[in-house]
């Protein structure tokens, strides 16, 4: 199988930080949480689990992906493929060799999870995520126009 780094971007995720992390498959070469300035015990709990953690002490996502893929770039060896999920368990770690089939065997560069209707599977979200995904735009659209 291919050279697989798994990145982990984290603010205050010490309660599932640990379980994300052991869950994540065999075939992953490496596991990086990028821990975004926690004030908890988002680090420890993500060493202790086996993951190289990084520190971003500017706040945002963004950030925390970049400073992920920064690490990425300095490593020796090159990873083939990178995956991105959340430190909350909002992503199915189970479906990961799922999602990866299409870079593996099709030759497709980027594969990536929808939540807009019109592209995702029917069920792929619960509801509570749908709403969630609506207040946070409508939220994203008052506070940055």
């Amino acid at each position: 199988m291919a050279n697989i780094k798994v990145i982990i971007p984290a603010y205050n995720e010490a309660g599932s930080i640990g379980l994300v992390v052991q869950a994540i498959p065999s075939f992953v070469d490496e596991i990086i949480v990028v821990n975004n300035n926690s004030s908890d015990e988002t680090s420890s709990t993500a060493a202790a689990a086996g993951a190289t953690v990084l520190d971003e002490p500017e706040a945002g996502y963004g950030n925390a992906c970049l400073r992920g893929l920064a690490y990425v770039a300095e490593l020796k060896t090159k990873p083939d493929i990178i995956v991105f999920i959340d430190g909350d368990y909002s992503d199915y770690t189970e479906d990961m060799e799922k999602i990866l089939q299409p870079i593996l065997m099709d030759n497709v560069d980027f594969v990536v999870g929808a939540r807009v209707p019109e592209l995702r599977e029917k069920n792929a979200m619960t509801p509570q995520q749908v709403w969630g995904n609506k207040l946070a735009v409508f939220l994203m659209k008052i506070f940055f126009k």
